[in-house]
């Protein structure tokens, strides 16, 4: 925190702030705690997705596969593509491989900032991305996306969701406050900006399915 007041005053992100990939032990260790978080999240927030009529799942920046996982373990008969980063992916080979879904995922190593995204899916999840991002990112984002799925397919957002005026869920207003420090343009967003992002590519339907306190909240848009 200190450089809050020189951040809130408009000063850039210093550059030191490290980054959680910054070396290999310290992304085992941000990968490791985020596996952590969600594993105790993913089999309901899958339920709340209702994927059941979806095939071809694209998780983005999907870490080791919790969701992945989740996901493939709800329904059978679903194939998944994981796409991040090359040492998460092996990260992920090796989670998925003790799961006994390796079979069932397509593993692409990948930068969302400079690729674009493998296609032909009908469903892409993206699980606490956006707050790293700026509402230009996300835009960029939700575009490769929407290149990446079939008609028809569905884009599910799982992040902090804000009211209009920002204060609640209260943990995504305290959360805003790393993101303001921890990154150059990262926040937590309201649906409407969210809405908005997805409208500007393309999307239609876009639905707040899920509210939540803790990092669940669900946004959906379909690609028409």
């Amino acid at each position: 925190m200190d450089h809050l007041t020189d951040v809130v005053q408009g000063a850039a992100v210093p550059a030191q702030t490290p980054a959680p990939h910054q070396d290999e032990a310290t992304l085992r260790a941000f990968i490791g705690a985020m596996h952590v978080i969600a594993k105790s999240l993913a089999s309901r927030v899958v339920a709340s997705v209702k994927a059941d009529s979806s095939g071809a799942l694209l998780d983005v920046g999907g870490a080791m596969g919790t969701y992945t996982a989740a996901f493939l373990e709800a329904l059978p008969e679903m194939k998944a593509t994981l796409f991040d980063r090359p040492p998460v992916i092996e990260m992920a080979r090796a989670f998925l491989a003790d799961a006994g879904m390796l079979d069932r995922v397509a593993l692409v190593a990948g930068d969302f900032y400079r690729d674009e995204l493998p296609g032909d899916h009908d469903l892409a999840f993206l699980s606490a991305i956006i707050h790293q991002n700026s509402i230009e990112q996300n835009t960029a984002l939700f575009g490769k996306v929407f290149r990446a799925l079939m008609p028809g397919g569905r884009i599910v957002i799982r992040d902090h969701i804000m009211t209009p005026d920002r204060t609640s869920p209260k943990d995504g207003a305290v959360f805003a406050v790393n993101m303001l420090l921890a990154t150059p343009g990262g926040g937590t967003y309201t649906y409407d900006e969210v809405r908005e992002a997805l409208m500007q590519v393309g999307f239609t339907r876009i639905n707040l399915i899920q509210t939540g306190e803790h990092m669940d909240c669900l946004v959906e848009a379909f690609k028409p």
